[in-house]
């Protein structure tokens, strides 16, 4: 699989881009001057590295910094007061996010990373926007929050934005205006993005340090200058992501193999699964030129054991390739039949 994607292109794809500014925390004495009050006690002990990087700061990436506490307090803690955890806060946070602010996504923001203070008075925001909105809104609740994201999808161009809570011992992923956790369209996605890419791997922010740093700083695609410190946390969403397949129609025995093969023809070709002996495992239809670009056609692939090889045959044409192994539930080929 061939990849491309450079960082300035990544970046030139935002069209925006903001001046850099550090970390920034307000000190207590100015949030109990603002008339902040102690954000519920959920009853668990949060680790100190934990609470001075995903409590206590005023900033979730590089916006502007803001003292929002005063204008999202209000807001939030009525919408906890019956909840009984920090779990059950997080969810009662997200899914009444939106209705609660009037906040929602649009493309027609007028930039990409908004500080919670410009999401509730602009009400137009992005996936950054929303997910700061959201930590802001965790951590007012007394729950830990940071935010997570990739570079860019392997499937689609672009790159995408969430939010990890902390509570009961770990970070678990939750997104703005969702009613549950492991959003399914985000673990498809990732089950389908090629790890061994730097640009394919699920960052956290990692202010205060902590965790496996990662290659690449978090992908800010919107700031060229941005270098903020990042954590790999690739390999727990791989673990996330096989779970969802498993549980949506894929063993865990077996991978979901997509694949595109371009130049796209009028007419119908069969995508042919065959092992080293060239016996036929299974075989599909290969999406026509009147297909949307987002259709692929889909096989399910057995895991086989250690030698075992599987190769694609497109009907019509000459000799067979061979598929390449991976770990990922899925596995996306695109495949040029011209070069």
């Amino acid at each position: 699989m061939r990849h491309s994607v450079t960082l300035a292109a990544l970046i030139a794809l935002a069209g925006v881009c903001l001046p850099f500014m550090g970390a920034f925390v307000f000190p207590a004495a100015a949030l109990s001057a603002a008339g902040a009050e102690a954000p519920p006690d959920w009853g668990e002990a949060i680790p100190e590295a934990v609470r001075l990087a995903a409590l206590r700061p005023d900033r979730v990436l590089d916006e502007e910094p803001c003292d929002w506490r005063p204008a999202l307090a209000p807001l939030i803690r009525p919408a906890v007061r019956d909840c009984k955890s920090a779990r059950e806060a997080t969810l009662a946070i997200a899914s009444r996010l939106g209705g609660l602010t009037g906040v929602h996504y649009s493309v027609e923001r007028r930039k990409p990373c908004m500080n919670a203070l410009e999401a509730l008075a602009e009400k137009k925001v992005s996936c950054t926007g929303q997910s700061i909105l959201l930590v802001c809104a965790l951590r007012s609740a007394g729950i830990p929050a940071r935010a997570v994201g990739v570079w860019t999808w392997n499937h689609v161009r672009g790159n995408h934005t969430w939010v990890e809570a902390y509570f009961e011992g770990a970070w678990h992923m939750i997104e703005f205006n969702e009613k549950d956790f492991n959003t399914p369209w985000v673990m498809e996605a990732v089950g389908m993005m090629d790890a061994r890419h730097p640009y394919q791997r699920v960052l956290a922010v990692r202010a205060g340090g902590g965790g496996t740093p990662a290659e690449l700083p978090f992908p800010t695609v919107w700031n060229p200058g941005s270098r903020l410190a990042a954590e790999d946390v690739t390999a727990r969403y791989q673990q996330l992501a096989r779970a969802w397949y498993a549980q949506n129609g894929v063993p865990a025995d077996c991978r979901k193999l997509m694949v595109d093969v371009q130049p796209r023809t009028e007419a119908a070709r069969a995508l042919v699964l065959e092992d080293a002996a060239g016996k036929e495992l299974a075989r599909t239809a290969l999406p026509t030129a009147a297909d949307d670009v987002r259709r692929f056609a889909t096989l399910l692939l057995p895991r086989g054991g250690e030698g075992a090889g599987f190769y694609l045959r497109i009907g019509g044409a000459e000799g067979r390739m061979a598929v390449p192994d991976t770990e990922n539930p899925a596995l996306i080929l695109r495949i040029d039949t011209k070069r």
